[in-house]
């Protein structure tokens, strides 16, 4: 008859080491990752500076608004200034001089200075969802502006559209265009960002702890 193996008896002073530096580690991880991410995102932005403004429409970027610096979870406005008028008559000689096929952005018709104007970003949260109606200021220019608060660091896109109305053989359409898209390269908050996620922290440093408690319940069973 064979003799038992002998039951492994785990340390106490290992168990209570690993209960205590484990949390400690993952906390550790998970404060140094955002820091480091957003140090090696400026070192990439200061060896190639970014263009913070592509018009893709060529008319004067002067109109648009938008900071120099933006921080994650900080708001900030994005506010557009536009003639209308003057676009839409810049717009349908375009139009007018386009050959089949060549149309910017696809535009066709004649273009009516009522416009309507959206941001839309992935990683920001916008005041405004949608396209907005227009709201004339000074001079005859129609203003737009929307509170936006970048939820992501590194580089982020936000695109600025137009909602065209034209009008062609009888008919209204609206066709949706590309003003411009700027470009942010937003400096990380780890003390925000911990603040927004502190309770998934704890649980995900604890859950090496309650892991060894359920091992040691279900071990405890099968004796």
């Amino acid at each position: 008859m064979s003799n038992p193996e002998p039951e492994h008896k785990e340390d106490p002073k290992e168990v209570f080491v690993f209960n205590l530096l484990m949390p400690a580690a993952l906390l550790l991880v998970l404060l140094v990752v955002p820091v480091t991410i957003n140090t090696f995102m400026h070192y990439v932005s200061n060896s190639k500076q970014l263009n913070p403004l592509i018009m893709k429409i060529p008319v004067d970027s002067s109109g648009i608004i938008i900071p120099p610096k933006v921080k994650q979870y900080e708001g900030f406005e994005v506010s557009v200034n536009l003639d209308t008028q003057q676009l839409a008559g810049f717009l349908n000689r375009i139009v007018s001089m386009a050959s089949e096929g060549t149309a910017l952005q696809g535009i066709t018709g004649e273009v009516s200075s009522n416009m309507r104007a959206e941001i839309v970003g992935k990683n920001f949260e916008i005041d405004n969802q949608g396209p907005q109606d227009q709201l004339y200021g000074y001079d005859g220019l129609t203003e737009w502006s929307w509170y936006v608060i970048p939820e992501s660091s590194g580089k982020q896109l936000l695109n600025i559209r137009l909602h065209l109305v034209t009008h062609g053989e009888g008919q209204q359409h609206i066709k949706v265009v590309d003003l411009a898209e700027a470009s942010f390269m937003v400096e990380a908050s780890p003390i925000e960002w911990f603040m927004r996620n502190w309770i998934w922290i704890i649980l995900i440093a604890l859950s090496p702890v309650a892991f060894r408690m359920i091992k040691r319940r279900y071990a405890n069973r099968s004796e």
